[in-house]
């Protein structure tokens, strides 16, 4: 059973930014960390301690990064009443400078893309998953790359699109004619009283309103051709709006890669 989480959603994008050299990795967060700190503490020690990393890992990290580096990133200054030190040099300092604007670009543009998230945080969450289960046949199957996207014909009329791994369609030896089983979940399916034919979607399908189940959202039932049924979890506003009722015939919209087929 699907149970509802205590807390809402809230999708934030992460992501490390890593300057390559070589395709090999050069500079990273927690790099630029634990330069920051050599340059506050002048030791290794106490700096990869601040960068809660060990020394030995703090070693090995600035071995590479001067093995890869044009010029040093740090250096050994000894001898002074203070026994000497660790020096970041002036090209580590400049190349610091030049990943810390990147990375403020690099965040900026995270959260801008954070807002193609934001409708699926206000999504109710259904207390209940639920699905319809199609009998289907196989029309025709298009392999395109890994993809295989099924026509299939359902067993007492109407046609939908579904989508599946191409190894699935080996893995199960599927030609014209093999029989599966369609899962659609609820949620993913719209309806609508605008007929049929007005409508783009590949996906569609005409059904009768045979029950309807409100709770904080409501469920309906429709039953296509033949003892085949759909299910649609919609917002009781819409449900209002639409003024739904028993009997009323509706159009089922949904997306091919909501269906999920499996070997009947």
């Amino acid at each position: 059973m699907y149970t509802t989480p205590m807390n809402k959603p809230s999708f934030t994008l992460s992501a490390d930014l890593l300057l390559n050299n070589n395709n090999l990795e050069f500079l990273s967060n927690k790099k630029i960390q634990l330069l920051e700190n050599i340059t506050i503490y002048g030791s290794i020690s106490k700096a990869a301690k601040e960068s809660e990393i060990t020394y030995k890992t703090a070693w090995s990290w600035l071995d590479k990064m001067n093995a890869q580096s044009p010029k040093p990133l740090v250096q050994k200054i000894s001898g002074g009443k203070d026994g000497g030190g660790t020096v970041v040099t002036a090209y580590a300092k400049e190349l610091m400078c030049v990943y810390e604007d990147v990375r403020a670009l690099h965040q900026k543009h995270l959260y801008t893309l954070e807002a193609s998230f934001s409708h699926l945080e206000d999504e109710l969450q259904s207390p209940l998953f639920a699905f319809s289960k199609l009998q289907t046949s196989i029309k025709e199957i298009v392999i395109k790359g890994d993809k295989a996207i099924f026509s299939l014909e359902l067993f007492n009329g109407g046609e939908i699109s579904a989508q599946a791994p191409r190894s699935f369609v080996e893995v199960h030896d599927l030609t014209v004619g093999s029989s599966l089983s369609a899962l659609i979940e609820s949620d993913t399916v719209s309806v609508s009283k605008v007929l049929e034919e007005e409508i783009s979607s590949r996906n569609k399908l005409i059904g009768t309103v045979s029950e309807i189940v409100i709770t904080e959202d409501v469920l309906l039932t429709l039953q296509l051709r033949g003892d085949q049924y759909l299910t649609s979890r919609i917002t009781y506003k819409s449900f209002k709006d639409m003024g739904i009722k028993v009997g009323d015939k509706l159009t089922a919209v949904f997306k091919a890669y909501s269906v999920t087929v499996f070997k009947s």
